[in-house]
């Protein structure tokens, strides 16, 4: 679409990252990481992003935003602004998995399997199994968390393994064979995979869908017995 302009946010692992494309391409990512809080950090940030370009809010075609799992407040924290953004533009909102967007990012691991690991802290990671093949990624298994421990179990090869998750669960994969493990450069949200088209249809079966994906219940919903959407 020529006229297309996107702005991704994902603020479900460790730091903020946006990215911005447009019918012509990729246009910049930005990684911020402060101590403030992501309901200060996240506006001043998308109005950085784009003033730097002369554009608005306005002038965007969509939105992006990662629906977890992850930072049980950075979910929130980042679906809220996207919604307020949708209310008082009318700016079509897309949300897309956290686990999702780190697996396209090896998209071209042709007859793969691919393991995206978060660090769910509390002894846990976040994960779920997806498959490279003829070019299509394809999730096998659901959203989830899991101790590091029994990530073997889920794990078919040959497998690729990453993610900030992937330190704890590094020495129960040690004895298996045809089993990679990528560190640092795939632990955060890659801009680029976050505003391709193709992320958007892969995850397809969630379109429309703005509801966050916690992979577990909070700490607050286990004490007080109760549901949070």
């Amino acid at each position: 679409m020529a006229n297309r302009l996107v702005l991704a946010i994902d603020n479900t692992i460790d730091y903020l990252t946006l990215a911005l494309a447009s019918g012509q391409g990729f246009i910049e990512e930005r990684q911020i990481k402060e101590t403030r809080a992501p309901s200060q950090i996240i506006p001043e940030s998308v109005r950085s992003i784009l003033g730097d370009r002369d554009l608005s809010v306005g002038d965007l075609t969509g939105i992006i935003v990662t629906l977890g799992p992850g930072s049980f407040t950075g979910i929130r924290v980042a679906l809220a602004f996207c919604k307020g953004l949708n209310a008082a533009t009318g700016v079509p909102v897309t949300g897309i998995p956290t686990l999702d967007a780190l697996a396209f990012a090896l998209a071209d691991r042709e007859g793969s399997y691919l393991c995206p690991l978060i660090d769910a802290k509390k002894g846990e990671v976040f994960s779920s199994l997806y498959h490279v093949s003829r070019g299509a990624l394809k999730r096998l298994t659901s959203y989830g968390a899991l101790k590091p421990e029994d990530v073997p179990k889920t794990v078919r090869t040959p497998c690729v393994l990453f993610g900030t998750g992937t330190a704890a669960c590094e020495k129960y994969l040690s004895g298996m064979s045809d089993v990679t493990i990528l560190h640092a450069e795939h632990d955060h949200i890659s801009g680029k995979a976050l505003v391709d088209e193709r992320l958007a249809a892969m995850s397809s079966d969630r379109r429309g869908s703005l509801m966050p994906i916690y992979g577990r219940r909070s700490e607050a919903e286990i004490k007080l017995n109760i549901n949070i959407d």
